[in-house]
C-alpha cells in the first residue's frame, strides 16, 4: 500500500495504534508501539528515531536509529486489546540516513536487487512452511534427545492433537492478512503451517508475523511452543517476466538453470548452514543432512513436484532450523543459487548417480571438520573461507559476516 492508502485503511478499520517491528541479527522480533495519531504520510519517509541494538553479540550499547515503516508490509494484530496495525520497518543509520548493513530485512532486499542486476531473473517466489510442536508433559522426552520417527505424519482425528490450535492460528492469520495454504500434522508430534507462495522479502515478513501469532496463541492457552529439531522447509522458483526459469527437461522437470541453482546450494551448503544456525545457541551439533537426494526428506535440497503441471516444478530447500533468521538464510540461499547459475555448477556425483539409477544420495554431511566431528567452529571457518559469494553486490557486508562468525564462536 502507498502511505495514503495505509492511512485510509486505518480510518476504515478504526485502528487506534500501530506497532513498528524489525528483526535483529539474532533473528529476534522487536517492536515499538505508537498511537495511530503519530502516523502520517511523512512518517513513511522520515521514520521514527529510537535507541536500538541490532547486534547483541557485539555487547555494544543501544544507539539511535531511524525506523522507517514500509507501507507494503502491514498486518492487523488480532491479539491486542485495541485495533492495532503492524508495520514492518527498515532500519537506517540516524546520522547518515543510510540503511543499516545489520538490518536483516534490508539484506534480503539487497539480495533481490543483486538478482535483478545479474539479468538471471526479476523475481523470486518462495513458499515457506512453519514447523512447530506444542510441548505437553507426555512430549517432554522429545526435547531431551532425538526420537525415532513416529506415525503422526498427516494424523487424523484424536491422533491429531494440535488440529484445534492450527485451525485457530489459520483463522487469526487470515484476520491478520496472512494466507495459509494448508496445515497438517507432521512427524515427531509436530505441526506444519504452509504459507502461500510470495516474493522473497514478503515471505520473510509473513514468516515472522506467523511466528508471532503462534506464540500469542500458545500464550493465551498457557501452552509452550518448541521448534527444537524442526525445520523451515521452503520451495523456490526464480522467475523472469512472471515465468519460472527452473522449469525444463534436464532433470526431474528442472531446466539446466534449475540444476545449476541446486548445484550452488550444494556447493555452499556449509556456508548457508553457518548463517542458519548462527543465531541458535541450542544447536551445538549440526544435523547430518544429505546434501542432495531425489526423495529423502533429510536432503538439504531436492526437486519439489507440486502438481501434475510441469510448470509447477520448484527447488525445495530444507537446510534451515525452524527458528532461524529467515531474512538472512533466504538471502544466502538466493546468493548461492545465483552463484551456481553463473558458474554452471553441477550438484555433483549424487545427482548424476540418481539420473542413472545407481544411487539415492551423496555420502556427505554438513559441518564436518577434518576429524569427522560436526560442530559450529568448522562452519565458522567455512563461512570465513567461502563467504565471498555472499558479499557480491554488498548483500552481506564484512560487518554482518563478522557478527555471524562471532555468534558461532561465542556459542561453542
Amino acid at each position: 500500500m502507498k502511505p495514503k492508502a495505509v492511512l485510509a485503511y486505518c480510518r476504515e478499520k478504526g485502528i487506534k495504534a500501530f506497532d513498528l517491528r524489525f528483526v535483529d541479527v539474532l533473528g529476534c522480533l522487536r517492536h515499538i508501539s505508537f498511537p495511530i495519531s503519530a502516523l502520517t504520510e511523512a512518517s513513511f519517509e522520515e521514520g521514527f528515531g529510537h535507541e536500538i541494538v541490532l547486534d547483541e553479540s557485539s555487547n555494544e550499547s543501544p544507539s539511535h536509529a531511524i525506523l522507517v515503516p514500509q507501507g507494503g508490509a502491514n498486518y492487523l494484530d488480532p491479539f491486542t486489546p485495541q485495533p492495532t496495525l503492524v508495520l514492518i520497518a527498515n532500519v537506517q543509520d540516524a546520522i547518515m540516513r543510510e540503511e543499516s548493513s545489520l538490518d536483516s530485512r534490508y539484506v534480503a532486499m539487497k539480495a533481490m536487487r543483486y538478482l535483478e542486476s545479474s539479468a538471471i531473473g526479476d523475481g523470486v517466489a518462495v513458499k515457506a512452511s512453519s514447523q512447530f510442536r506444542i510441548v505437553r508433559p507426555e512430549h517432554s522426552e522429545l526435547l531431551a534427545e532425538p526420537q525415532p520417527m513416529v506415525s503422526t505424519l498427516l494424523a487424523c482425528g484424536a491422533a491429531d492433537r494440535d488440529f484445534r490450535m492450527r485451525c485457530e492460528v489459520a483463522e487469526t492469520a487470515t484476520e491478520a492478512g496472512l494466507h495459509i495454504e494448508r496445515h497438517f500434522s507432521g512427524i515427531h508430534s509436530s505441526s506444519e503451517l504452509v504459507l502461500k507462495s510470495t516474493p522473497l522479502v514478503e515471505c520473510c515478513d509473513d514468516l515472522f508475523m506467523l511466528r508471532y501469532l503462534l506464540g500469542q496463541n500458545a500464550w493465551n492457552h498457557q501452552e509452550t511452543i518448541s521448534t527444537k529439531d524442526l525445520w523451515l522447509p521452503s520451495q523456490w522458483s526464480i522467475t523472469r517476466q512472471g515465468e519460472s526459469i527452473f522449469v525444463g527437461s534436464s532433470y526431474r522437470g528442472l531446466s539446466e538453470v534449475g540444476v545449476h541453482a541446486m548445484g550452488g546450494i550444494v556447493k555452499h551448503a556449509d556456508v548457508i548452514t553457518a548463517v542458519a544456525i548462527a543465531n541458535d545457541e541450542s544447536i551445538q551439533n549440526v544435523p547430518w543432512l544429505k546434501l542432495c537426494s531425489c526423495n529423502a526428506v533429510e536432503s538439504i535440497c531436492r526437486v519439489a513436484i507440486v502438481s501434475n503441471n510441469p510448470r509447477d516444478r520448484a527447488i525445495e530447500f530444507r537446510g534451515a532450523p525452524a527458528g532461524c533468521n529467515a531474512y538472512l538464510v533466504y538471502s544466502a540461499v538466493l546468493m548461492a543459487m545465483i552463484d551456481g547459475i553463473q558458474n554452471k555448477t553441477a550438484p555433483g556425483a549424487a545427482l548424476e548417480k540418481q539420473i542413472d539409477g545407481t544411487s539415492d544420495s551423496i555420502a556427505y554431511t554438513i559441518g564436518m571438520d577434518a576429524s569427522g566431528d560436526p560442530g559450529r567452529r568448522p562452519l565458522m571457518e567455512k563461512l570465513m573461507a567461502d563467504g565471498d559469494f555472499l558479499s557480491r553486490g554488498e548483500v552481506f557486508t564484512d560487518e554482518l559476516i563478522d557478527s555471524l562468525c562471532r555468534q558461532l564462536c561465542n556459542a561453542n
